[in-house]
């Protein structure tokens, strides 16, 4: 478990959050509430604390880093099999292309903690021999065995089928194969499907929840509706 500060006020007077800190437990965490509750922001203050301690992160946002994104990415990287299918494919069949794409990364930074860039060998390379140095030093930093994932809007244009085998293919490998290291999953979803069977934060209490039953995953993000109005109406 990690504990992180955030702010309690980003927007005006009223209180996005209720607490001044969140605690994170390692595994699989779905952040839940309705959209403008604050989870991409909680998301935010959570990679700002993971990077100002050099703790290992990669992060991953749906809307951002898939679809065109995703395709430009693979022309610059000369994969063009993956932008010629991906430009005749489904929204949905995209975000399961570009699950495939960072999973290919995610087992890199799994065994080494950063992520591969192969248009930065030069930079990698004086990493390497800093690392060597510190190693022969008295006072060498132990290597993190943390592992972060941060994945925003993951579930966006996702079907339910393919949210099982987002879990199924995705999650439990990843879970699975740590590499001796602790693993961290922060994601930030909508569906009552992503948040069923896994540990979800209440963004607002910043306290740990459960739903039986998808009545009760409507009924929790309607009252996270109801105080979000509440402070849009006070900021406006």
């Amino acid at each position: 478990m990690r504990k992180f500060e955030i702010e309690t006020k980003p927007y005006g007077e009223e209180r996005i959050y209720s607490r001044k800190s969140v605690e994170i437990e390692s595994g699989v965490t779905v952040l839940v509430g309705c959209n403008g509750s604050g989870k991409t922001t909680l998301m935010q203050f959570i990679k700002s604390d993971l990077k100002r301690n050099e703790i290992p992160y990669i992060k991953f946002n749906n809307l951002c880093d898939g679809g065109s994104q995703a395709r430009s990415a693979a022309l610059f990287h000369e994969d063009y099999a993956f932008a010629a299918t991906s430009a005749c494919s489904s929204e949905g069949e995209n975000i399961s292309m570009n699950i495939v794409q960072i999973s290919k990364r995610i087992v890199y930074f799994m065994k080494y903690g950063e992520e591969d860039d192969k248009f930065n060998k030069l930079n990698k390379m004086m990493n390497e021999l800093a690392r060597d140095e510190d190693e022969e030093s008295s006072d060498a930093k132990e290597p993190v065995k943390e592992r972060w994932i941060l994945l925003d809007a993951i579930d966006s244009g996702y079907s339910i089928d393919n949210i099982l085998d987002f879990k199924e293919y995705f999650l439990k490998p990843v879970l699975k194969h740590g590499y001796g290291n602790e693993v961290y999953i922060i994601i930030s979803a909508n569906s009552f499907e992503m948040a069923n069977g896994e540990q979800c934060l209440d963004v607002y209490n910043g306290e740990y929840v459960t739903f039986k039953d998808y009545e009760e995953y409507k009924e929790f993000i309607l009252k996270t509706r109801e105080r979000k109005d509440k402070r849009y109406e006070k900021d406006n």
